[in-house]
């Protein structure tokens, strides 16, 4: 399959019979001709209602995203025939093709670039780059669609690199915060164009988390024995989570994504650093947030017994997880509410909710600077 450099986050598609794609300006050839029906993408949650002025329902203007479009190419194609020869691959320009884009209002609609990104020397009606690569629908069959991009940082594309997007889980470089970690989100969508106008055939983007996000709320212990201030909490670590995740960026042959995988540490007893938040729950002393995946063999909390620079430190470990705690889930929420005491953990409640970028009960809605914010 072949390998994309950049990835960004809303689309505009084109609609039309041949295969291939082309510029926005008139093709000859093996390249489809200007005027035929423009397929449009629009990116977020399109139904959600802002509750935060700092929020918005739809992709942030200038986010940008990498989109695949994988379609039948054969003559007696079907619905039911593969993309792509079981033992193959799909061929760039026969049955697949890509697209560079970016959101250009505040509506999440998105224009075609060129894979820089540079401005365009001359746009046509749509707004697409003349130069940039586009889409257009092959025939009535149905097409996947395939977008990747990193909601942590929606102002730049991720780098793919054969066919996955690799994902840093350590605190290498100068991370201090969860907003600057990878938080890769997807999009796939199999639709046929049934309508008869660029607008009826719209394609809405819903983005996906594809990581794993956990949240650690302290409290001091009930029976007294462990005394303590917010100051006194060192540090949470979660023990032997993934280093690496690695995010497909592929179909396979029946138009299903591949599920998303990772490489764990040497030991088990590795820790990842969680980082402090800046929203701690009423009746907690201090809460800690990261994105992680892979399986979580522990939890290990650092305090001391004042806020004295010498004072004693002690490590509280907490191991007693089943498998749905321990096996941390693409798209899911651990939530851990601890309560320390003098030698142990005391766990007090555990909640797995979805994360999710568009849920009734548990909104996610994009942030200005590419983060998320949850709403209660």
């Amino acid at each position: 399959m072949k390998i994309y450099n950049k990835l960004c986050i809303s689309v505009s598609l084109c609609l039309g019979m041949m295969m291939g794609a082309c510029t926005s300006d008139d093709c000859v050839g093996e390249k489809q001709p200007k005027g035929l029906m423009p397929v449009l993408f629009s990116a977020g949650n399109m139904e959600a209602v802002i509750t935060r002025s700092a929020s918005a329902s739809y992709m942030p203007e200038d986010s940008r995203f990498v989109c695949s479009m994988f379609f039948h190419a054969g003559k007696d194609d079907t619905n039911d025939t593969p993309f792509y020869p079981a033992d193959g691959a799909p061929t760039p320009e026969v049955n697949m093709t890509n697209a560079w884009l970016k959101i250009n209002n505040a509506l999440g609609n998105a224009v075609y670039r060129q894979s820089t990104f540079a401005d365009p020397a001359e746009q046509d009606v749509n707004g697409f780059d003349k130069a940039a690569n586009c889409f257009y629908w092959q025939n009535r069959l149905d097409h996947v669609f395939l977008a990747v991009a990193d909601n942590n940082h929606l102002e730049t594309c991720p780098t793919i690199e054969e066919n996955k997007l690799t994902c840093d889980l350590t605190r290498t470089g100068e991370i201090d915060d969860m907003a600057q970690q990878p938080d890769p989100i997807v999009a796939h969508v199999k639709m046929s164009p049934a309508g008869a106008t660029p607008e009826a055939n719209r394609v809405k983007l819903f983005f996906k988390h594809q990581l794993a996000q956990v949240q650690v709320n302290i409290k001091g212990s009930g029976d007294a024995s462990a005394t303590i201030d917010e100051a006194q909490i060192d540090s949470v670590e979660l023990l032997g989570v993934a280093t690496t995740a690695f995010v497909p960026y592929y179909i396979h042959s029946d138009g299903t994504m591949p599920k998303v995988t990772f490489e764990s540490p040497e030991s088990v007893e590795t820790p990842f650093v969680m980082f402090a938040s800046n929203d701690t729950p009423s009746g907690y002393l201090k809460s800690f947030e990261c994105i992680a995946f892979g399986q979580l063999e522990g939890i290990r909390i650092t305090w001391r017994e004042s806020s004295e620079p010498n004072s004693i430190s002690h490590k509280a470990v907490f191991k007693k997880l089943d498998d749905s705690h321990k096996n941390l889930a693409g798209g899911t929420r651990y939530i851990y509410n601890i309560e320390l005491r003098r030698g142990v953990i005391a766990q007090i409640n555990t909640t797995i909710t979805p994360w999710e970028m568009d849920t009734d009960s548990n909104k996610d809605n994009y942030k200005v600077n590419g983060t998320i914010v949850v709403t209660p």
